[in-house]
């Protein structure tokens, strides 16, 4: 196991950001998250977790590489945990709803207050969210004088209704981040994750499995969508996996899901 314990998490108020940034906090690392809205995206009172989290706002689409440096120089492994699942900014008003008929209502009345405007949010792009920006910040690590772990959440194929360009983009910046040298580059696919936080992913996520049930009884042969969406995963396992991986210098590359429930098993034995 290494002794590195300052971690950067581009992206530390997030979905799984957020969990990421607590369960390192848990295992003794110092962590300081990336984002727009930095501490501004709590509503009410901190969790006592994130009162040890530096929350700095940071947009990286708008940094150079030059402002991006310090960051990444000042940690000792880093994690890229932005990401977008669909290019309109739609779906996320329907997963932060608390059930399916709340986000359908949700959704109509963004559209009706706003008609004119229903496609793509400037440079929130696949391109951008899923490729650019996670090689930006990799590059700059890659220029330490030490190997630094470098953990990209990456996705398994085979969803029904996500556009290719999301796993095509997710595979472009595993490619490249994979090819840059003093990166130990760890790529997580976990598959849809989902979590309490979020009731609207327990929904989705109850779905899929009942799906995978039905498959099962069918043989195995549901169309559209591959085995590999029909096990979601939590992101606390999601999370663990990666303070893990972070902080065992054996682990590189691709982790599945198999790989992933694994290290978070391993995670849990050493808090």
């Amino acid at each position: 196991m290494t002794s590195l314990k300052r971690l950067l998490v581009c992206g530390g108020t997030g979905f799984l950001g957020r969990k990421i940034c607590e369960t390192a906090v848990a295992h003794g690392w110092e962590v300081t998250s990336l984002s727009r809205s930095g501490r501004n995206a709590f509503k009410g009172p901190l969790p006592s977790w994130a009162e040890k989290v530096k929350f700095e706002r940071f947009d990286i689409m708008q940094a150079s590489s030059s402002d991006v440096r310090p960051w990444v120089d000042s940690a000792d492994a880093v994690v890229y945990s932005l990401g977008i699942l669909l290019e309109s900014n739609y779906y996320k008003t329907f997963v932060s709803s608390s059930n399916p008929f709340e986000g359908a209502s949700k959704v109509v009345q963004k559209w009706n207050r706003n008609p004119l405007k229903h496609g793509i949010e400037d440079e929130v792009t696949y391109e951008n969210m899923n490729r650019d920006l996670a090689i930006k910040l990799a590059n700059e690590a890659s220029k330490s004088d030490a190997v630094k772990p470098f953990v990209y959440i990456s996705a398994a194929g085979g969803f029904p209704l996500i556009p290719r360009a999301y796993f095509k983009t997710k595979e472009q910046a595993e490619m490249a981040i994979g090819q840059m040298p003093s990166l130990r580059a760890i790529f997580l696919r976990p598959g849809f994750m989902f979590d309490p936080s979020r009731p609207m992913s327990m929904y989705m996520a109850l779905g899929l499995k009942t799906v995978g049930s039905v498959n099962s009884l069918l043989g195995g042969n549901a169309p559209l969508i591959s085995y590999k969406a029909l096990k979601p995963i939590t992101t606390s396992v999601v999370a663990a996996a990666a303070v893990q991986a972070l902080a065992d210098e054996t682990v590189s590359g691709v982790i599945d899901r198999e790989s992933l429930v694994k290290l978070a098993t391993e995670a849990s034995r050493s808090t």
